[in-house]
Formats: structure tokens, sequence, C-alpha cells
């Protein structure tokens, strides 16, 4: 995919009518004022009058989601892509007038736990428009996760709504990853779970903060067997490995993986994390690596620091 326009470079002064900009983009008016009315992009100025003035910033935008979207992309995709270039929200949206995070959170989980994936769709793309990319990941879906399956505990859902959101949210993380897997300039980094470790989500989280850094992720999800892993570190030869557990069962797993690393990968990074590392710190002190944080936006900051080392010790951070 074609990298977002240089848009530092592009004049904002408001010259262009909504004819010229039609007629230098080829795109329909219909099509480019609606893209501004659910997301907020183009953000062109007002005349007295109240007639809509763009920009070549403005045109530059619409020429890049035209052509996005001509290859097939979805539109809320290319948005989402667009806008984490600057990681904040389209200018014109003021925050007081957008929706509460949190109050979409509830939103989502109701819509999920009633099989609305129509609603679902709908709030993640809206959510999309209004926060930075990395909020809606850490504060509207991981959240909405959460309650999820601690409403499943509850017993207040059964199992087929859990799965039914597990799976929504699965596939949004696997189609963001394909809209910034192309990105990648960087070293190559292996991202899976533990062996015998079943929940794949944070890991999904992990490898979309990371490519949308720049590094090229090799994701093996769930339940990576070691001898499966050892293979695919011959193979690909990355310069790091990143594994999580979320049981004190599947943690344990993580000593015999990161003592093979060790002794047939001596120059491979091995970092680990999970939610029974979060709750239980003191278990860092026996797996022989790099623990990597509570969440993923710890993760792309470890990951940085590690890479940038050249093999120095980087101690692990604590709760």
């Amino acid at each position: 995919m074609a990298q977002p326009p240089a848009l530092g470079q592009l004049s904002t002064a408001p010259v262009f009518n909504t004819k010229a900009v039609a007629r230098e983009t080829g795109v329909p008016p219909d099509t480019f004022r609606a893209w501004e009315r659910r997301y907020g992009i183009p953000c062109p100025q007002r005349t007295p009058g109240g007639h809509r003035l763009y920009s070549e910033r403005d045109i530059a935008i619409i020429r890049w989601l035209r052509d996005r979207t001509a290859e097939g992309v979805n539109i809320s995709h290319a948005i989402m892509l667009l806008t984490s270039v600057t990681d904040q929200a389209p200018p014109h949206i003021e925050p007081d007038a957008a929706r509460s995070i949190d109050l979409m959170v509830d939103e989502l989980v109701a819509a999920l736990t009633t099989f609305d994936a129509q609603s679902a769709e709908r709030l993640v793309s809206e959510a999309f428009a209004m926060y930075p990319f990395e909020q809606v990941l850490l504060e509207l879906i991981q959240p909405t996760m959460v309650e999820v399956g601690e409403r499943w505990h509850r017993g207040e859902i059964n199992v087929a709504a859990e799965h039914f959101a597990t799976e929504f949210v699965r596939r949004k993380l696997a189609s963001l990853l394909n809209v910034f897997e192309n990105q990648v300039q960087r070293d190559t980094i292996v991202v899976g779970c533990a062996p015998q470790e079943l929940h794949d989500l944070g890991v999904m989280f992990a490898s979309l903060f990371l490519v949308r850094r720049g590094w090229h992720v090799v994701y093996l999800g769930a339940q990576v067997p070691l001898a499966d892993l050892i293979e695919t570190i011959r193979k690909v030869r990355p310069k790091m490995v990143c594994l999580s557990a979320s049981t004190l069962e599947t943690a344990m797993n993580l000593l015999e993986v990161a003592r093979a690393i060790r002794q047939e990968f001596p120059h491979v990074h091995f970092g680990y994390g999970g939610r029974i590392f979060n709750v239980n710190p003191e278990l860092c002190a026996a797996i022989p690596g790099i623990f990597l944080g509570q969440d993923a936006r710890e993760l792309v900051q470890r990951v940085g620091e590690l890479m940038a080392s050249n093999g120095a010790s980087i101690p692990p951070q604590r709760s």
C-alpha cells in the first residue's frame, strides 16, 4: 500500500471550491463530503456565506483516499492509516463534542453480547474517526474484551456470545494488521503465544503496535510448540522473539522456550509478557528474558530500547 502523502509540505490555504476539487481529484462531491461528515477528513474551511473551500493538503488527502478505495481498501481502514501518521484525531472535531470513549465501551459491549455486528462495526469506525489510533485499541477495544470476559465468568452471557465478541475483535485486529503491514522498514520480530497458551488477542495487539512502528512482524498466533518456534527462527532469522502467557502453566512453559532460544540463537533477543506477569510480577525472576511491560504501549517502548541496545542488558520492568 502506498504511504500517506507528505502533508506537511502542502499548503493549507483555503483556495479551491467544491467543483474544482471534484475536477482535480475525479471524486464526486457527495463522496468527499460524506467522508468529511463521518470521519472529519478532509477538513475544508468555510466562506462567510457557508461555502466550503479546500486546500492543496485537502486535495492530496482526497486523491490518496480515492486511490486506496480503488485498491479495495475499506474507507475506514484508509482513514485510520492516514490519521495514524500524526496520531491525533481529525482536527475539526472538538474533544468536548466527541462522545465519551467510556460510553462507547458500554455500547460496544452491549452490541457484541447481543450479536449485533453492524452496530459494533459502526461504533469501532466512529471511535477511530474521533480518537487517536492507539487510544481506541487500549481504551475501547481492550476494556470491552475484559468486560465481555468478566460477564462470561459471572454467567451473565453464554460461551457463544463470548466467542462472537472474540472473533469480531480478532477479525478487526487482523484487518488492521493487513492495513499497516506494507509499511514495514525495520528488522523482523516473531510474535506468538507460549506453548499451550490459547489466548491470542494480547499478542495481536502487540503485533499491531509493532507493525505500526515499522517492524516486520511474523505473527504465529496461539499455542506455538517449541519445536515449531525453533524451526521458524531458523527460517526467518528474526532479531527478536516475543511470546505471551496468561496462566501459570503457560508462563512456566516459557522457561524452556527461553533456554532453548538462548542456547541455539544467542544473538536473538527474547521478550515476554501477558496477564499472569502483570498480576504476579515475581514470576519475571524465573524467566531468562526481558519482561516487555503491562500493555502494548509499554511493549513497543521496551522493544525499541532493546533493539537499539546492540545486545546490552536491559533489566525487566516491574510493576
